[in-house]
């Protein structure tokens, strides 16, 4: 899995357990369009070409499946996305006599997706929903939209994702964060695209600049197509000075920038559930997030961290002055903490293998 994303995340903690637990983990993933380095892994990937189309080439992902199972003999396929691969899985259910579930993670099933935008994608999206063994969603939002798309027909339920609980180990401070070594600094951390609002937080900080406040360093963790227009925003904002882009962060120099932020801050316009928050929270942190989708399934308001309007800059800026001079943070760094730990990936994974015994009986 050269892109590494949430969905690619989740896909790689299920099969390490899986395979922890005596499973054998095969994936099936499209090659990147940038990255050709391929990852050593605990477990098998198979790496198929990219389709030139979504909807008329996807004869080699059949192929590709066909041939996999007459190697392996899968006992479920479970496919993390809806369209294309869970359509394809669950044509031929009946033909490999094999259970099918699909898990959206948010981008293929929320009203945005090109899948959704041309009929002839959403009518097969939704035939897969309908006609899966099981369609999980990583949020009670994402569980809804699936049952609006299928009018109900869908075998859907819930199944979050998890989270990593630290080590005691430090982790190693990014080469270009030296300037924030033993001061406080505000954190967020995930792709940079539009979606994740870091032109409001951007615009946020300025308010509170612009007031006078003295406010610690922002550091934003991530790369995306939005990189570009958020270094330019910050320096049209005058904002050089405290803001900081690290690029992608991975391993000990992301557990470093976790363990050691005041605070995180997840301002998206959209989300499913995102895997950063509940890192933050694993780390003790207290989270800054929107009232959408499944922030609000994690953050509760006021217990474990703030919540405000998604796109609205003032709110977001008064939030952080909130958890800047309010006392009552340790209460929710500890809430955080104690909501993280129930969700760990034993947990998560058990629920998973739960799943399939059932479809198998």
């Amino acid at each position: 899995m050269p892109d590494i994303g949430g969905m690619e995340v989740v896909l790689d903690k299920l099969a390490r357990h899986f395979q922890h637990r005596g499973h054998k983990s095969i994936v099936i993933a499209q090659r990147s369009r940038h990255n050709t380095e391929i990852p050593k892994l605990p477990y098998k990937v198979i790496y198929y070409p990219r389709p030139r189309s979504s909807v008329w080439l996807l004869q080699y992902v059949k192929h590709v499946l066909i041939r996999e199972h007459k190697r392996h003999r899968f006992d479920i396929i479970h496919s993390h996305l809806a369209y294309p691969n869970g359509y394809i899985a669950t044509k031929l259910k009946k033909k490999l006599r094999v259970p099918v579930i699909i898990t959206s993670h948010k981008g293929d099933i929320i009203p945005e997706s090109r899948y959704r935008q041309r009929l002839i994608t959403r009518k097969r999206m939704c035939w897969a929903l309908e006609n899966a063994d099981a369609a999980t969603a990583v949020s009670s939002v994402l569980k809804n939209i699936i049952d609006e798309l299928t009018l109900n027909k869908a075998n859907s339920f819930v199944i979050p994702n998890g989270v990593d609980i630290p080590t005691d180990k430090p982790g190693l401070m990014p080469e270009n964060c030296v300037q924030v070594s033993g001061k406080d600094f505000i954190l967020t951390l995930g792709r940079l695209h539009h979606y994740k609002g870091l032109d409001v937080l951007l615009n946020a900080v300025k308010l509170l600049r612009d007031q006078r406040i003295e406010i610690p360093y922002l550091v934003i963790a991530g790369d995306g197509k939005e990189m570009a227009n958020l270094q330019r925003q910050a320096t049209d904002l005058g904002l050089n000075d405290k803001v900081i882009f690290t690029g992608a962060i991975f391993g000990d120099r992301k557990n470093w920038l976790l363990r050691n932020c005041k605070f995180f801050l997840q301002p998206s316009r959209a989300e499913g559930m995102p895997l950063t928050i509940l890192e933050a929270m694993a780390y003790g942190k207290a989270v800054i997030g929107t009232k959408i989708g499944g922030i609000s399934e994690l953050v509760t308001n006021e217990e474990n961290g703030l919540l405000v309007e998604p796109g609205d800059s003032m709110a977001l800026s008064k939030a952080i002055l909130t958890l800047l001079t309010r006392s009552k943070i340790a209460q929710m760094q500890k809430h955080a903490k104690a909501f993280a730990s129930k969700m760990s990936w034993p947990v998560i994974a058990d629920r998973y293998l739960e799943l399939y015994r059932e479809l198998l009986m």
